[in-house]
């Protein structure tokens, strides 16, 4: 079943969804990324996989890839996704 993850923090005009893209590439996931109205990051990812959904979170939140990312995400949101995969920025 597909993830939905709401970024919140300083997430909008700062390189995430570049960010997000390269670190599940990573780790071998892919999904989407788009900017919400609300200033947040919808990050959807087509994995069931708890512990590789879990390593992308935390990589997220302190960049051992170090890739370009001026922003900052100090919480992460997790609900299942039932749908397709959309968004404005796929990986």
């Amino acid at each position: 079943m597909a993830k939905r993850l709401i970024l919140h923090g300083v997430v909008q005009g700062v390189f995430c969804r570049y960010y997000c893209s390269e670190t599940a590439k990573r780790l071998g996931l892919h999904g989407s990324a788009s900017n919400l109205p609300d200033g947040t990051v919808e990050v959807l990812l087509d994995t069931d996989d708890n512990t590789r959904l879990e390593a992308f979170i935390q990589a997220l939140k302190i960049n051992p890839y170090d890739i370009r990312f001026y922003g900052s995400i100090s919480t992460v949101d997790i609900s299942d996704y039932h749908g397709t995969i959309r968004g404005d920025y796929r990986f």
